[in-house]
């Protein structure tokens, strides 16, 4: 049975008030065309279910953990990735282009035709047990699942050039418990997000840039959804190929029927504002999803307030600070919602830093921050682990 984490709490006051080699400043380059698949019926947030086998199954619908930087093509271990259209065939791959630093390419057989005409995707960068202080992080050059494919692009935070890097990578569609948009103009002043990498449940939405790296995305009347008590989670992933990172600095209501995240986006490795493509998704609290809002960057152990946390089974989350920008985040009894080993992703929040997932295991995550520079750094960010 599904179970909301809530319960009274301190809210932060920002959310109660009613191309490869290219130097920091670069752009990215112009997204290759996209072919338009034929449009299908949105099934308007039906719950998860594998049709082979008529019952619910993963909260994702295609993940993987990309373990070996510089093999020029693998399959990915069964347990370290998922493809709700396996059963039509083909392991999930990972292919690094000859001749390329930082550049690869994951395919996920079939899953295109599944997830429709409306899909999201997240990249976070990852270090295993090799060497957690490394300073990388990864992004998809597009918004979306495209053919099967989505490409991926790592940098070095400290000098902001291309680099080979493991990373994990988090793909899902519409349903009536998410939302999410793909911020496509990243000049524009006020538009509609490409309808292919977004959704809103409750209606539309709109993305409003205030100055140089800074959006605001809107989900219209999607706060009359929110349950009692609950703000739910956000993820960001800058999106091109050029070395910007993107962040959410909040998330809120401020009493309207709306919900609104405010969205940074940084150059490396100088850390300044710069003008970014990027995918936002909004999380509410489901099966096989845990996640947490880590809001005291220099406190030693405590648990994250509950409105913008969750553990399926209603256990306590406990998040502890090992070191300089080195955390611990922990959903007791986890491993009994996960199939497999599931995917951790995580994004900084409220300012430059840059975050990665440096391991996780079946009830909780690592998480690595550093500054612009590349340094270690205490920093407050959002992870997520599910299957």
């Amino acid at each position: 049975m599904l179970r909301f984490a809530t319960r009274a709490g301190r809210w932060p006051l920002a959310l109660t008030l009613a191309a490869l080699g290219a130097l920091a400043a670069c752009t990215d380059q112009p997204t290759p065309a996209e072919p338009r698949e034929p449009p299908v019926a949105d099934d308007g947030g039906a719950a998860r279910q594998d049709p082979a086998l008529g019952n619910p199954t993963h909260w994702a619908d295609g993940y993987l953990r990309a373990d070996d930087p510089t093999q020029a093509f693998y399959p990915v271990s069964p347990f370290n990735a998922f493809n709700r259209a396996a059963r039509f065939g083909g392991a999930v791959t990972i292919t690094k282009p000859a001749g390329t630093t930082g550049r690869y390419v994951a395919t996920f057989p079939n899953l295109s035709g599944y997830l429709g005409s409306r899909r999201t995707v997240l990249v976070s960068g990852f270090s295993g047990d090799f060497n957690a202080a490394e300073d990388t992080y990864c992004k998809p050059a597009g918004g979306y699942l495209v053919s099967d494919k989505v490409e991926v692009r790592c940098f070095k935070v400290s000098t902001g050039l291309p680099t080979n890097a493991r990373f994990n990578l988090l793909l899902t569609r519409n349903y009536s418990d998410l939302a999410f948009a793909y911020a496509h103009r990243d000049t524009s002043t006020n538009y509609s997000p490409d309808s292919r990498g977004s959704w809103n449940p409750a209606g539309t939405s709109t993305v409003v840039r205030s100055g140089v790296g800074q959006y605001r995305v809107t989900f219209n009347n999607l706060g009359t959804r929110l349950p009692p008590d609950v703000l739910g989670h956000v993820q960001v992933s800058a999106v091109g190929t050029s070395n910007a990172y993107c962040s959410p600095v909040n998330w809120y209501t401020n009493g309207t029927p709306n919900l609104s995240v405010d969205v940074r986006c940084f150059s490396t490795p100088s850390g300044a504002p710069v003008d970014r493509r990027f995918t936002v998704l909004h999380a509410l609290p489901a099966n096989h999803l845990a996640y947490a809002w880590a809001d005291k960057p220099s406190v030693a152990s405590y648990s994250p307030l509950a409105a913008y946390s969750s553990h399926p089974l209603g256990f306590p989350i406990t998040i502890t600070r090992s070191g300089v920008g080195s955390y611990r985040v922990d959903w007791p009894y986890l491993n009994q919602q996960l199939f497999d080993g599931g995917d951790a992703q995580v994004t900084a929040y409220g300012g430059n830093t840059v975050c990665k997932i440096s391991s996780y295991s079946s009830t909780g995550a690592l998480v690595q921050c550093f500054a612009p520079n590349g340094t270690p750094a205490d920093s407050r960010f959002t992870v997520l682990r599910a299957s």
